[in-house]
């Protein structure tokens, strides 16, 4: 009895972990998943927008993550470790469609918008998380002008 279950967690637990990032309750960091049908013109804002405001990412432990249906990753590397359909399929995202998800270092989602970014909003929902509040009180923000 005890084999047989040993080996029904082992046959679902790789399964579970190629579904990133659902397959962790707490993280380092925090994650914002853009999803698109094709590397296009918001995909290609999207990522100049993350550069942009990069050091208000990095500073909320904020890592940005880029998938298309067509197959483009970034960055590049996550295709090759992870099954981007069931990354799809984990999130709920309708094919065709542009969506984002912010993911906290909870593991669970905190907000979802389509084809363009509120920076702002994204800034204000993280900032109002409760680690975020604990990380906000321990050291100042080196991003201001």
């Amino acid at each position: 009895m005890k084999s047989a279950l040993l080996a029904v967690v082992v046959l679902i637990v790789p399964v579970v972990a190629q579904a990133y990032p659902l397959y962790s309750n707490q993280w380092t960091h925090r994650s914002v998943l853009y999803f698109a049908p094709t590397q296009d013109h918001y995909v290609r804002q999207f990522l100049v927008e993350t550069l942009m405001h990069q050091c208000e990412l990095t500073e909320r432990d904020v890592v940005t993550i880029v998938i298309t249906e067509d197959g483009f990753s970034q960055p590049e590397w996550l295709k090759h470790e992870f099954d981007l359909n069931d990354i799809l399929l984990a999130y709920r995202v309708s094919p065709g469609q542009h969506t984002a998800v912010l993911v906290g270092k909870d593991g669970s989602e905190k907000m979802r918008w389509g084809k363009t970014t509120d920076w702002d909003a994204l800034k204000q929902t993280i900032d109002a998380m409760p680690m975020r509040r604990q990380e906000m009180a321990r050291s100042s923000s080196r991003c201001q002008i």
